[in-house]
């Protein structure tokens, strides 16, 4: 079985619909979750008579587990089971998860601030170099540039090599032999400088790099040379995540880059898929969603909603082998054939038009699709059977359904385990009948590894200890004193907290002292003509395909 790719389980009937979308209109109203009879008497009291209940009845601290025996995943730790009101729609306590997942992942300011520094000591390092036929200057793109970058995501930068007298790029470094000489040397001058110990250039790329990691903050930095594309695909994104979409597409977009992520499929040079591919398909999504054309649904307050419907699109009903994905304009599917981007040795390949050019497929080099395909598929399944085993829980007590054990406990087994006195250890499904007890669907798909928790903690650490700020003999000391509380599940720890001067700056403000102009990087809005509008290739028959997958 490939990975992330659940067992089928049985679903509720068309008339037992558990999970709904929150209507745009703030007067409709949905249908509350129908109830069982009492249990018999002497019974424990279940999720289903959470009605009976008075609300926040519970103190969350006290929840070490969620209702089914499962770890509280960090975003919901501290707190108790998400949704108002004593039994609320399954689709307003996915849509919360997914807004404290977010707020979990996003990096914190002081996260972001040493990001920042890092790329002005690379301006510096430039500033510095003694270049007579060239004026170097760095510019950022990428996912951090566009504010969709998780806390272990790289920072992208780009190096203009402009004349010195002017703002045009030199024609000397305009050569591919130019750009790879200019890769060793600024490696070379990286090490010197010591903003690193060891750089890896890639000359044989399709674009050459440096792969390389800042030495005070250990963050990791990729370097190409006059790559003045990915400001162009940096500036789309941002358009569609402030401007278009701006309290949807951030949320879906950071949820599936961790999904991606936490399964090494994130990386294009290995097949995977990259930042600039997830946005423009959830834009996909958001644009041919028929429900939000029509102004009927609210995204927003549809967050989890949506996020399984991508799921199901690519991993189980999109078919790859016709369909190229546009969203010039208000979006469309086209007809790969039509658009040369039909590959006949890898048919199934995904296509998506660019809109910074619309001859280029940006995903042309994800090899590895089936695999995202059918992992894409497994967490449609997985996220549904965690659903529905809540839902059937919250009925009846315990999930019914014989295919939803796993769901609820970590350690179901068919064998009768002996502890260590001899008698049989009991390995029974135990729920915690508290109404308020944690419920997380998320945690089925998603998780936040020790390694990733340790380098926020450890960044933040740097920050509050001003390794950075004394390399670059800046003074930033924000009135934000949480520093290392402000990452839940971080809280606790026995690193040292230093003492901060809250009479210098606010985290808000910017700093003066930095030389870096990010507005340069600014790239024109881009227009672009779009095609005549093809059919929509999408299949509606699954049933030849025993993986979900056309």
């Amino acid at each position: 079985m490939a990975i992330g790719v659940a067992e089928p389980a049985q679903t509720a009937s068309l008339a037992d619909d558990f999970i709904k979308f929150e209507d745009s209109s703030s007067e409709s109203e949905v249908e509350s979750v129908a109830e069982t009879p009492s249990t018999a008497a002497g019974a424990k009291r279940s999720l289903a008579d959470a009605d009976e209940v008075p609300e926040h009845e519970s103190d969350p601290a006290k929840f070490q587990k969620c209702y089914n025996g499962q770890p509280v995943p960090p975003w919901l730790l501290g707190q108790q089971r998400l949704g108002k009101g004593k039994a609320p729609e399954i689709h307003t306590m996915l849509n919360e998860e997914v807004t404290k997942f977010v707020n979990y992942i996003s990096p914190t300011p002081e996260e972001h601030q040493m990001r920042t520094w890092v790329i002005e000591r690379m301006q510096r390092i430039l500033d510095e170099w003694d270049l007579p036929d060239a004026r170097p200057v760095a510019f950022c793109f990428g996912s951090f540039e566009t504010k969709l970058y998780l806390p272990t995501s790289d920072i992208d930068l780009t190096i203009m090599i402009y004349n010195p007298t002017d703002d045009h790029v030199s024609p000397y470094y305009e050569a591919r032999d130019s750009i790879r000489a200019f890769l060793y040397k600024l490696a070379r001058q990286l090490k010197i400088k010591g903003f690193c110990d060891s750089c890896e250039v890639i000359a044989g790329a399709r674009v050459p790099i440096i792969k390389t990691q800042e030495k005070i903050s250990g963050i990791a930095v990729d370097i190409s040379i006059n790559a003045d594309s990915g400001m162009k695909s940096a500036q789309v994104q941002k358009s569609f995540a402030d401007k278009v979409y701006p309290n949807t597409l951030r949320s879906l977009v950071l949820s599936i880059k961790q999904f991606l992520y936490q399964r090494s499929m994130n990386e294009v040079y290995t097949g995977g898929m990259g930042s600039y591919a997830i946005t423009l398909l959830a834009v996909s999504l958001l644009q041919m969603h028929p429900r939000i054309k029509s102004g009927g649904l609210d995204p927003s307050r549809n967050l989890g909603v949506l996020l399984i419907e991508f799921f199901e699109l690519y991993g189980k009903r999109f078919n790859y082998d016709n369909v190229c994905v546009s969203v010039v304009d208000n979006g469309c599917y086209l007809d790969k054939r039509q658009k040369s981007f039909y590959n006949y040795t890898q048919s199934y390949l995904l296509a998506i038009e660019d809109p910074c050019d619309t001859s280029n497929d940006v995903t042309k080099g994800t090899y590895g699709i089936n695999r995202i395909k059918q992992t894409f598929g497994g967490a449609y399944d997985m996220l549904n059977n965690a659903i529905f085993a809540y839902h059937q829980t919250r009925k009846h007590g315990k999930p019914i359904n014989s295919s939803l054990l796993g769901q609820s406990t970590p350690e179901r087994s068919s064998k009768r385990i002996r502890a260590k006195n001899g008698k049989p250890k009991d390995t029974s499904l135990q729920i915690n009948s508290d109404p308020w007890a944690p419920v997380s669907f998320l945690s089925s798909i998603l998780h936040v590894d020790s390694q990733t928790i340790s380098m926020r903690r450890r960044l933040v650490d740097i920050f509050y200890k001003g390794s950075m700020q004394e390399c670059l003999g800046v003074e930033y000391k924000p009135q934000l004193v949480k520093a290392l509380d402000s990452i839940p599940a971080l809280s606790g720890s026995k690193s040292e907290k230093i003492q901060v001067d809250s009479t210098q700056s606010s985290a808000q403000e910017k700093i003066s002292q930095m030389k870096f102009d990010f507005s340069k990087a600014k790239a024109k809005p881009i227009v672009v003509e779009s095609e005549d509008e093809n059919p929509a290739y999408i299949s509606d028959d699954l049933s030849s395909n025993e993986e979900g997958v056309l």
